[in-house]
């Protein structure tokens, strides 16, 4: 009887365990498989990472009015953080997914900006102390022009400069949840590489400082697996179907106000001349797979709005869209 007892005991926690998992603030979210699933995987195997899930849906419905959007991409990328992680030690794998949910942490707050010297002075901080621990040595240039990053329209742009503040606050986060010092410190490591400025930021930065290497001061590669899958799962995200082709959709949008396109077909062109050249910057295997799986999705969804036939190259047909043009 006492073993029955003892059984039914531990029954009802892993059914707890579970429930806590299917039940949270991501359910009133739409997430598209395969991602729910890997989503639920990880919170089975990590049930704590629930709050963190809450955390960073908390702070993005408080910084947006829409949230929707950036809520689909960090569930995209922390699930693919997971499915990718899985030849990692289990602690490893729980920090994949713990970057990726805070990887836009500080993405929309709009105090968040180096040309505050506050947050340039915890930056800067945070900056040296990883150094002296020995990471970042794989990124000399990386902290080492500070008119660079001080720059408004470089420090001042949150597009270009969230990886840096959100490796801040992620650090914050995660120690206010007591992880480990170490684990603080790879976490931080792992948002700050997550993002290699993709071409068009390294342009902006370039750009902005009036010579060509100027980004290096702004985004240090990755160096470790966990980074390479935060850098992969982000750019992988972008691909999501949900993402790019419909109207109103993240990249649409995008190519709207950021790149001034001024119907659809200017949209359709854009878009697709930026995911043909994003190719370029997986850095696992794996990554290059499911961005190129991805890939062949939405290309030909791209190319039916841009009114071309199947099997015409926009690059080719239309040439490299003005916005991008030296």
């Amino acid at each position: 009887m006492k073993r029955l007892v003892v059984f039914l005991a531990a029954a009802m926690l892993i059914l707890g365990a579970a429930g806590g998992a299917e039940a949270g603030t991501q359910d009133k979210y739409g997430l598209p498989e395969p991602y729910l699933a890997w989503e639920k995987g990880y919170l089975a195997e990590f049930p704590d990472l629930q709050g963190m899930l809450d955390i960073m849906i908390g702070k993005t419905v408080a910084q947006l009015k829409d949230p929707e959007a950036d809520i689909l991409h960090n569930r995209v990328c922390s699930a693919l953080a997971y499915e990718m992680s899985k030849e990692l030690s289990k602690a490893e794998r729980k920090l994949a997914v713990v970057t990726d949910l805070f990887h836009n942490i500080a993405k929309e707050d709009k105090t968040a900006v180096l040309t505050d010297p506050a947050w340039l002075a915890k930056a800067s901080g945070m900056v040296a102390k990883l150094k002296k621990a020995g990471y970042l040595k794989n990124s000399p240039g990386f902290w080492s022009d500070e008119e660079v990053l001080k720059n408004p329209k470089v420090g001042g742009n949150l597009g270009l400069i969230h990886h840096v503040t959100g490796a801040v606050e992620a650090g914050g986060i995660a120690a206010g949840q007591k992880l480990p010092e170490g684990e603080v410190e790879k976490l931080q490591v792992a948002v700050l590489q997550h993002s290699t400025g993709y071409w068009y930021f390294r342009d902006s930065v370039d750009a902005a400082a009036g010579r060509k290497g100027a980004w290096q001061s702004v985004y240090p590669e990755p160096e470790n697996e966990i980074a390479r899958i935060a850098h992969d799962a982000d750019l992988i995200s972008q691909f999501v179907y949900e993402s790019v082709v419909p109207e109103g959709s993240k990249w649409r949008v995008l190519a709207q106000k950021r790149w001034k396109a001024k119907d659809v077909k200017e949209e359709g062109h854009i878009v697709y001349y930026v995911f043909y050249r994003l190719f370029e910057e997986a850095k696992t295997e794996k990554g290059k797979a499911l961005a190129r799986q991805e890939w062949e999705k939405i290309r030909p969804e791209l190319i039916k709005l841009m009114g071309l036939a199947p099997g015409e190259d926009p690059v080719k047909m239309l040439g490299v869209p003005k916005i991008f043009q030296s």
